[in-house]
């Protein structure tokens, strides 16, 4: 089996840190994670997420054993 997580929001990330270490958890494991930016937002710290610029890591340094998010901004 294989899961795809939507998630869709339209406001900021208030809990970076914890998502940084469940997208570490998570890339483990059969799963893909697409965010959805809905509206004219900040939307900085989820292309973070999305590891386009270097691998994601946790605040511990743990590396994303492969990368598992994508974002993408919906105007």
């Amino acid at each position: 089996q294989y899961f795809v997580l939507l998630i869709i929001t339209d406001g900021e990330i208030t809990d970076l840190d914890q998502t940084r270490q469940s997208i570490v958890n998570g890339s483990k494991l059969p799963m893909s994670i697409i965010i959805v930016g809905v509206g004219e937002a900040d939307f900085k710290a989820m292309e973070f997420l999305d590891g386009d610029n270097g691998v994601l890591k946790s605040l511990t340094g743990e590396p994303v054993a492969r990368d598992i998010v994508q974002f993408v901004p919906f105007k």
